[in-house]
């Protein structure tokens, strides 16, 4: 059962890389206990780089958060290393680099799994890692390198359950993926935060598929927040639609911000 408490608050958030270049602009955005929530916006609106801000990996990247904060369960957590935040129970599910392509399924699921739990516990994830897709059960002794990009997806949230987090963060599950895959994947997603009380946050550039499971969405452009609100009304937002999920009939999509101004351009006329 969801509830209406924030796990996580995210406020006037800014990133900078290379101590010059500014890629988030004062980002603000809740995610409430047991619900998922849908971060959206195009290539380069900021949606990864918020992701890694929040878990920590940003710190790799050659970039700190310079202003704003990062609170998990009312806890500041900004510029913390991944590990301290691994261990307050938020887990990245990155882009890239999704799994270890020389281990196999199954040695993917025990590297990683966390040592904060007992070795009764990390069977119990494993098995429903294996219960939520079965297709990675069959494959148990492949080498990750060998599998699809759809099973890779698989092990890489099967990965992050082994952890036992609280918050779940997900960047792109639907990239280079046939919708058939996506529509699964998606289907699981939803199973497996009801079953394990998880909270996730989705990093998503189709609106469309992350819509679908969402209970609330915030839409990134240029690095700041544009749009936010529940899932269902943001689908049926006719600038949503335009900008996002296709509806515009004019043969490309348009970011958001433009939809908005030509709306009121004309509304003004």
């Amino acid at each position: 059962m969801t509830t209406q408490n924030p796990m996580l608050i995210v406020e006037d958030l800014e990133v900078v890389y290379q101590r010059s270049i500014v890629a988030l602009h004062g980002v603000n955005l809740t995610a409430r206990e047991g619900e998922i929530t849908a971060l959206l916006g195009a290539n380069g609106a900021g949606k990864t780089t918020t992701l890694r801000a929040i878990s920590g990996f940003i710190g790799l990247d050659n970039a700190r958060v310079t202003k704003g904060s990062v609170r998990f369960r009312g806890k500041m957590i900004a510029n913390r290393r991944p590990d301290q935040i691994t261990k307050r129970g938020i887990v990245l599910i990155p882009e890239r680099d999704k799994v270890f392509p020389n281990l196999s399924v199954a040695e993917n699921l025990t590297a990683v799994a966390s040592s904060q739990h007992s070795a009764a516990d990390r069977k119990r994830f494993e098995q429903l890692v294996f219960d939520a897709f079965p297709r990675l059960a069959t494959l148990r002794g492949r080498e990750a390198g060998l599998l699809s990009g759809g099973e890779r997806q698989m092990l890489a949230i099967g990965a992050a359950i082994v952890c036992g987090p609280e918050l779940l963060l997900i960047d792109e599950l639907s990239q280079g993926l046939a919708p058939v895959i996506v529509e699964e994947l998606a289907k699981r997603l939803v199973e497996l935060r009801r079953e394990l009380d998880l909270t996730i946050l989705l990093v998503e550039q189709s609106a469309s598929v992350a819509l679908q499971i969402a209970d609330s969405a915030f839409v990134l452009e240029n690095g700041r927040v544009v749009l936010e609100g529940a899932a269902a009304e943001l689908r049926d937002n006719p600038s949503v639609q335009s900008a996002y999920l296709g509806a515009g009939g004019e043969g490309e999509r348009r970011n958001y911000r433009d939809v908005l101004l030509n709306r009121r351009a004309r509304s003004a006329e």
